[in-house]
């Protein structure tokens, strides 16, 4: 129960409008004289009252709140748990998104009328479908919202159990959401490649620092930690990263994501080709022998799995 004396809880409250309505039967023709299904059988879908892309920036917002607190945090509870220590950062940085949403939502309700107006005008022979579906500017006012809660938790006293296993549950959370992310790395920046440019390693040093924020969840991370940051510092700071650099990187992500083809570069480090050189008296190609490439482990005191 000691963890949670290290963590605070965010919950973001980031609602959206979609800009769409129930579709009832009257608002369909059917020419041909054919009738609706009861509606026990099926049911209608819905319409929009306006160009979906106006609304596309809020759910951007909210999106970016949550990637920004899952930097640093973990889901637990319906919300987040942060590690005390970044909680002010945290939040500096969610206003700054708060601030960028309030300025959207300001922008689109001046433009309500004449979005609907826009939307209205692009779909001719409907006008009156979309207007019995248009809302008031009051009401869509009070659907576009950016809250953020922040609390601490404790127990009540005699029944303990349900919060303790949800906080043994966190460590877990952790591993998955890093394993989430170590793969989406892989296969949007590794999978099928033999060199990677110098941004692949962000997003590495980033789940790194989320496991050191939250390593009081599982002390044994310390030595997963120690070792992949030992590993990264050996990167060349300019320039593509290749041969067994490369494989290197490969083995972090194996550890982090657990992923089979990244283990077999690891072990299996590709061979960089030396260019023929040429003599300076025979004007003759001179073969350069390669040396087999081995990865050195990440950690000498490092586990094959993170966890």
């Amino acid at each position: 129960m000691n963890i949670l004396d290290n963590i605070s809880i965010i919950v973001l409250s980031v609602s959206l409008w979609t800009g769409r309505k129930q579709l009832r039967q009257e608002d369909l023709k059917l020419a041909d004289g054919s009738e609706l299904p009861p509606q026990k059988l099926a049911s209608l879908g819905s319409k929009r009252v306006m160009d979906p892309a106006a609304l596309a920036p809020f759910a951007t917002f909210k999106r970016r709140a949550e990637r920004t607190v899952l930097t640093v945090g973990t889901r637990f509870l319906g919300g987040y748990a942060v590690p005390r220590e970044k909680l002010d950062e945290l939040m500096t940085e969610l206003d700054s998104i708060k601030d960028e949403y309030n300025r959207a939502k300001a922008d689109f309700l001046a433009e309500y009328d004449q979005a609907v107006q826009d939307w209205t005008a692009q779909n001719p022979g409907w006008e009156n479908v979309i207007a019995t579906a248009v809302e008031s500017l009051e009401y869509v006012d009070r659907q576009l919202t950016f809250r953020v809660q922040t609390f601490h938790i404790n127990p009540v006293d005699g029944h303990e159990q349900g919060l303790e296993a949800e906080i043994n549950g966190l460590a877990e959370q952790l591993r998955h959401e890093i394993q989430q992310q170590a793969r989406m790395t892989w296969d949007g920046s590794f999978r099928g490649k033999l060199e990677v440019g110098q941004k692949t390693v962000r997003p590495l040093r980033a789940m790194v620092e989320k496991i050191e924020g939250l390593v009081f969840l599982e002390p044994r991370l310390n030595e997963l930690v120690t070792g992949i940051r030992s590993t990264l510092a050996t990167m060349p700071k300019s320039g593509p990263i290749k041969g067994r650099d490369f494989a290197a990187l490969c083995g972090v992500i194996h550890l982090l994501g657990n992923i089979p083809e990244a283990r077999e570069i690891a072990e299996q480090p590709p061979v960089e080709e030396e260019p023929e050189e040429v003599s300076l008296f025979t004007l003759e190609p001179v073969t350069v022998p390669v040396a087999l490439l081995h990865t050195p482990p990440v950690h000498e005191d490092a586990p094959t799995e993170w966890f």
